[in-house]
């Protein structure tokens, strides 16, 4: 047994010994490599997602700058809008009122020519019933042909 012990001991141990020395060594270099191979990859993706991340990030930002800028573009449109509306309401009442006063001032006229109308037979021998020359030339003026003036028989200034 001893010499058996000796033989394992001398011949045989210090291959076992080399084997799993250089089993040792594969392993520490294999898992070294394959350790600093996947630091590597993985600070490469870390970049890769890093630069994703601020690509989507100013994407966003540049999104939010459109969307503040067209919101802002729109509230300006808006008040030029708005302004331009209260403009034109002003215009609108300041011709209604216009058109009130022009109304009441034909109503008051009219009533006045109809009246020296009828009233003419003192001037002329003959009365009117309703529309006389001088009510004439007042709707002539008032819905805006030219002339206005004599509207006796043959003249043609008022039309």
């Amino acid at each position: 047994m001893n010499s058996a012990v000796k033989w394992l001991l001398t011949r045989l141990l210090p291959g076992v010994v080399l084997c799993a020395a250089l089993a040792g060594a594969g392993w520490w270099l294999h898992s070294t490599g394959y350790d600093s191979g996947h630091k590597d990859a993985k600070a490469d993706g870390d970049t890769a997602l890093s630069r994703e991340k601020q690509a989507r990030a100013d994407e966003r930002q540049q999104l939010a700058q459109a969307g503040q800028q067209a919101l802002l573009q729109a509230r300006d449109n808006e008040r030029q809008q708005r302004e331009r509306a209260d403009q034109l309401a002003l215009q609108l009442a300041d011709k209604e009122f216009e058109l009130k006063q022009t109304s009441s001032l034909l109503q008051l006229n009219i009533s006045k020519v109809v009246s020296d109308d009828n009233q003419d037979k003192k001037t002329s021998g003959c009365g009117y019933n309703g529309l006389g020359p001088h009510g004439l030339q007042l709707y002539t003026k008032a819905l805006g042909y030219a002339g206005g003036g004599n509207t006796r028989a043959g003249d043609s200034s008022g039309q």
